[in-house]
C-alpha cells in the first residue's frame, strides 16, 4: 500500500505516522491565505468602484453646471448687440436739434430706445448704477481722473460710457471718470479747518 492510501485509511489518533494531518494543515493554511487575498482583492475592487462612482457623479455635477449656465446666459451675445445698439440711439437722441422735424425724430428715437430698454429689462439686462457710488474695479472701468475736494476720493463723477449686468454678471463694464483727492491736499484742509476752529475757540 502506498502512503498516500494509508493516509486515506488511516483511522489512527494522536500517535499517528502518516503525515495525512500535516498535509491537511498545510492546505487550510494556503486555502486561508487564498481567501484572504480574495478579501482583499474585494475590497480593492469595492474602493475603486467608490471612486469611480464619485468621479461619475462629479462629472455629472459639472456638465449639469455648464449646460445650466449656457442656457442661462444663450443670449448673452445678442442683447450685448442690443446694448450697442441702443447706446447709438440714445446719441443721437440727445444731439442738438434745430428744428421742430428734428425734435420730434429725436423724441421718436428715444421712445423706441426706451423701448428696447424694457425689453432688456425683462430678460434680467440692468443698468450699473455708478454715478456718485464708490470706484468698483468689478463693474466699473477708469478712463480718466479728476480732482474734486468736494467729494470723497474714488467717488464716480462721470459716467462716460454706461454698464450693464445681465442677472449676476457683468455684460459690459462701466467707464467712468474717478474722483482723485490728493493727500496733500486733503492734508491741508484738515490743517486748514484745525487753525479755524482754535482761532474760534481763542476768541
Amino acid at each position: 500500500m502506498t502512503q498516500e492510501e494509508k493516509e486515506k485509511t488511516c483511522n489512527c489518533d494522536n500517535n499517528c505516522e502518516c503525515n495525512h494531518e500535516k498535509k491537511e494543515k498545510k492546505k487550510k493554511q494556503k486555502d486561508n491565505q487564498a481567501l484572504e487575498e480574495a478579501n482583499k482583492t474585494i475590497m480593492e475592487l469595492q474602493t475603486k468602484l467608490m471612486y469611480t462612482q464619485a468621479d461619475a457623479i462629479n462629472y455629472r455635477k459639472r456638465k449639469d453646471e455648464e449646460t445650466a449656465n449656457l442656457l442661462k446666459y444663450a443670449n448673452q451675445d445678442l442683447l450685448l448687440d442690443l446694448v450697442a445698439m441702443i447706446e447709438n440711439l440714445d446719441r443721437a437722441a440727445s444731439t442738438k436739434a434745430e428744428s421742430e422735424e428734428s425734435k420730434k425724430i429725436q423724441t421718436g428715437i428715444q421712445m423706441v430706445s426706451n423701448q428696447f430698454k424694457d425689453i432688456l429689462k425683462k430678460y434680467g439686462v440692468i443698468e450699473i448704477e455708478a454715478l456718485g457710488y464708490p470706484f468698483d474695479p468689478d463693474y466699473m472701468e477708469a478712463m480718466m481722473v479728476d480732482t474734486d475736494t468736494t467729494k470723497p476720493n474714488d467717488m464716480v463723477l462721470e459716467v462716460l460710457v454706461k454698464g450693464y449686468k445681465y442677472k449676476d454678471r457683468v455684460l459690459k463694464h462701466s467707464v467712468v471718470k474717478v474722483n482723485q483727492v490728493e493727500e496733500s491736499t486733503t492734508e491741508n484742509e484738515e490743517n486748514t479747518d484745525r487753525k479755524n476752529e482754535n482761532e474760534k475757540g481763542n476768541d
